[in-house]
């Protein structure tokens, strides 16, 4: 029963990682040169508006980037299809956090635990696989950010300090 828990752990950190992670990209973008840390903006938004906000940004700087026609293309398709992704990590992240997780016991050994969400009307017995499609959807997420991050970090043509006096 521990490495469920163990599991609902993993989730929430994990998402928390990927919530950085955009946090991260989204800074590189509005400040590559990191002259205003620590960076104010991106912050305050909850993750629904966050990554409403990343897809602008990304979609601004991707042009800077001077990627070949084709890996552009691939960039901006993948970012649609890894926007319903994530808002699906979200729905799953919430319905992980607000449901309520029963111990089912039989004298003092817990033999089950289920998961109850009352306003989904939901309920499920949990095994140790039972979070295994929501973290690999987060992997498939995750590798996802790091290919933005790189091709920025690699690409992003910065601002260049006499150009932005004149």
């Amino acid at each position: 029963m521990d490495k469920i828990y163990q599991h609902i752990g993993e989730y929430v950190v994990s998402f928390q990682w990927l919530e950085n992670k955009i946090r991260t990209i989204g800074w590189f973008i509005l400040d590559p040169n990191n002259e205003n840390h620590p960076q104010k903006e991106l912050r305050e938004e909850n993750t629904s508006k966050l990554f409403k906000k990343f897809e602008e940004l990304f979609l601004e700087a991707l042009p800077k980037c001077n990627l070949p026609f084709d890996l552009e293309n691939d960039f901006r398709s993948s970012l649609k299809t890894n926007s319903e992704l994530f808002q699906k990590i979200r729905k799953a992240r919430n319905d992980i956090l607000h449901s309520a997780y029963l111990e089912l016991k039989a004298g003092s050994d817990i033999m089950g635990i289920m998961k109850s969400n009352p306003k989904l009307n939901d309920s499920e017995m949990l095994t140790e696989k039972s979070f295994n499609k929501e973290i690999k959807n987060m992997a498939e997420f995750a590798l996802f950010l790091n290919r933005c991050h790189m091709q920025l970090i690699q690409r992003y043509k910065l601002p260049n300090k006499n150009e932005e006096t004149q």
